[in-house]
């Protein structure tokens, strides 16, 4: 009972760049975050981090008013903010850099514990890393062999690589919270899953540092 009335009285509230991404984190989270989850909350603002990297104050003081009114809103207390990004690029020494700014300014704006989930490239290269997921999405779809297992943080264009090779019907955005909910309901979701991408497990790490 004492573990229901701690989920129950505590919120993750989750920011970021598009409705898709942010619920296809807050399926991710429920699956990484260490026992037990509180509940998990979006906030609708759609806030750049990656493409603003000079202006970072301003957003970050943002995403702090309003993660802390939703908290509010939701009668519980503020347990972290998980802040998604899409790098829009693979993860170079330009991703260190990026990540490292963005941490600074999110630890000194921030009065909780938070996650960046600064994506290499987009979200689609952390989805690709579950391809036993796709085709309880869809049927026709299918990841090429080649694509398994693959370092994704240097794909390119995993969005278009999708809309390529997956099969049909055509890939699309709306369906990346469908493909996370499927890897996480499946049992395919882990801190290391097959597939490699190491924006996704800086996430995942930083997720997991929560229980300390």
């Amino acid at each position: 009972m004492s573990r229901a009335r701690g989920k129950a009285s505590s919120v993750i509230i989750v920011a970021g760049e598009s409705d898709n991404d942010r619920e296809a984190l807050r399926h991710l989270i429920r699956a990484l975050h260490p026992d037990p989850c509180p509940k998990v909350e979006m906030i609708k603002d759609k806030i750049k981090l990656a493409a603003a990297i000079d202006q970072l104050s301003p957003r970050v003081e943002t995403i702090r008013k309003n993660a802390l009114a939703r908290a509010k809103d939701c009668g519980a207390e503020l347990a972290g903010v998980v802040i998604h990004a899409d790098l829009d690029q693979v993860a170079d020494e330009t991703y260190d850099r990026v990540r490292e700014r963005v941490t600074l300014q999110l630890r000194k704006g921030l009065p909780c514990k938070f996650a960046l989930a600064l994506a290499a490239v987009e979200m689609e290269a952390w989805l690709m890393q579950f391809p036993d997921a796709f085709p309880k999405v869809r049927s026709g779809w299918t990841m090429r062999p080649e694509d398994c297992g693959k370092d994704l943080a240097y794909l390119p264009n995993p969005k278009e690589h999708l809309q390529r090779h997956l099969g049909k019907p055509l890939y699309r955005t709306s369906d990346s919270p469908l493909i996370m909910a499927a890897a996480v309901q499946h049992g395919h979701v882990s801190a290391r899953p097959s597939g490699n991408n190491r924006s996704f497990r800086d996430f995942a790490d930083e997720l997991a540092s929560w229980r300390k």
